[in-house]
């Protein structure tokens, strides 16, 4: 829609005398931000489609349609100006859908800035596909889908699992149980599970699904080396870091042979591989897989490629855990405008490297500033993201941990009382989660000056420390320790 009141130096009457204009056309124009210098107006399409059915019939109104499906599809070889793009973005399926193509109505549905928008956005569709389908249409099952991981984008792991596995038995049915859609939400059944807290069984469904996957596309076929990579994933999120490693070790090979060595899925295979070599206790090793990995992916994907900004992340993330707290600050920080430039300054990864920047300023010795970080950044991730989604809890332990490290013990004590409520509930009681914020509520009682509730809050956990991650895990050792202090 073009501005309603175009500069004119010569005539300066003109920007009223248009506005004037556009309030005598009354219903016939649509306006945004009506009175104002950004003020954009054009045809109001529903009375002209009105028309267009009454005096030339309904192929009159799909003609109409087609043509805008056109412009707007043209505008990729264009540059059109801001508010017209949004309107190609944003209305691109409504014309769609007028012109009886709702899968392709649902392909162009615009990516919105917050993962509950997009999850609101996708249940009113759903609702229309719906309506108009009926509840076995595969469109109508591809929204259902939309809306279960956008319900898990939005922080909700288990309603997202519920969603899936309600999903699941439908897709079964109406498409068949070895069906593509279907095993991909087997796989979504997987993911979801892991998030929701339980890696062991996230793992037995991955590996269940493995075999299925072997036999329908073949055993290296790309779906099938992903599912590989899953497994390979569930293994180290289940504890064994070192078995992860020594499957991604085996998969990097495969994935270079049968995609290329510089096919994004091996890069993103090689970047497993170094994560888990780190978590497998050869941190030195992981900081120089990514040091050696990032120049390829520059030079590959280029510099803003998701999976290069990834492995930066991970590059100051291990420069840190070898001790160079500052340095990793410092590359946080560099990393963040980025960040912003490629994702959005409120995307989840732009905000989840806010924390580390904030993580690792209190680590190189500024307690204060990562307190004051987290405390800007809390609110943020609650907006962005719900205030339940676990990276806002994530923020809020950092919060509550650097605000006891900045020398509030018992601020942190009490931030951490409340915190634990909030985290049985989204991750469960026994999730590896939920026992870090016991052990250090329990850390800053003890701090905080009543160092036999402390202790009365050790013993109830070491228990559960001991077969939740293993007698001799370093989370353990440091609970048991806390007895005897």
């Amino acid at each position: 829609m073009p501005r309603s009141a175009p500069p004119d130096q010569d005539d300066p009457t003109l920007a009223v005398r248009v506005r004037d204009g556009v309030v005598a056309l009354g219903e016939l124009l649509a306006r945004a931000d009506p009175g104002s210098p950004d003020e954009r107006v054009g045809p109001a399409h529903d009375l002209i489609a009105d028309f267009l059915h009454s005096y030339f019939g309904a192929a009159a109104v799909a003609d109409a349609h087609f043509a805008i499906v056109r412009a707007l599809a043209g505008m990729g070889q264009a540059d059109p100006s801001r508010s017209v793009a949004a309107y190609a973005r944003d209305r691109l399926s409504e014309h769609l859908w007028a012109l009886g193509q709702p899968g392709a109505a649902l392909l162009a549905l615009p990516g919105l800035p917050t993962p509950a928008d997009n999850l609101a956005l996708q249940q009113s569709w759903h609702e229309k596909f719906l309506e108009a389908l009926g509840p076995d249409d595969p469109i109508t099952l591809a929204a259902r889908y939309s809306i279960a991981a956008w319900t898990g984008q939005a922080g909700d792991a288990r309603a997202a699992l519920e969603l899936y596995a309600a999903l699941l038995p439908d897709l079964e049915r109406v498409l068949g149980p070895e069906h593509p859609s279907t095993l991909v939400a087997r796989g979504d059944i997987a993911l979801w599970t892991g998030q929701a807290g339980d890696a062991r069984a996230a793992l037995e469904l991955c590996a269940a699904l493995l075999p299925v996957l072997k036999r329908v596309f073949g055993a290296e076929h790309p779906n099938s080396l992903t599912a590989r990579a899953n497994v390979a994933y569930w293994t180290g999120q289940a504890g064994d870091a070192a078995g992860a490693r020594d499957q991604f070790a085996a998969l990097v090979p495969i994935f270079a042979r049968v995609l290329g060595a510089k096919h994004p899925d091996t890069l993103g295979a090689r970047a497993e591989f170094a994560t888990w070599t780190g978590q497998a206790g050869n941190e030195a090793a992981a900081r120089d897989q990514y040091a050696a990995l990032l120049p390829l992916q520059e030079r590959v994907l280029g510099a803003e490629h998701p999976l290069t900004v990834a492995a930066r992340g991970n590059l100051a993330y291990w420069t840190g855990r070898m001790g160079d707290a500052a340095a990793t600050r410092d590359q946080f920080a560099a990393l963040l405008p980025v960040l912003k430039r490629v994702f959005g300054a409120e995307h989840p990864n732009s905000l989840t490297a806010r924390g580390e920047r904030a993580f690792w300023t209190g680590q190189a010795g500024d307690a204060a500033a990562a307190r004051d970080q987290f405390a800007a950044l809390v609110p943020v991730f609650a907006r962005v993201l719900g205030a339940k989604h676990p990276d806002t809890l994530g923020a809020r332990n950092g919060l509550a941990n650097w605000t006891g490290q900045a020398g509030d013990a018992a601020a942190a004590r009490d931030q951490y009382a409340a915190l634990l409520p909030l985290f049985e509930r989204v991750f469960e009681a026994e999730h590896p989660e939920t026992l870090a914020v016991r052990a250090a509520l329990a850390n800053w009682t003890g701090r905080a000056g009543d160092a036999a509730a402390a202790r009365g809050q050790y013993a109830a956990l070491l228990p559960l420390f001991e077969r939740v991650f293993g007698a001799d895990h370093q989370l353990t050792r440091i609970v048991r320790a806390g007895l005897t202090e």
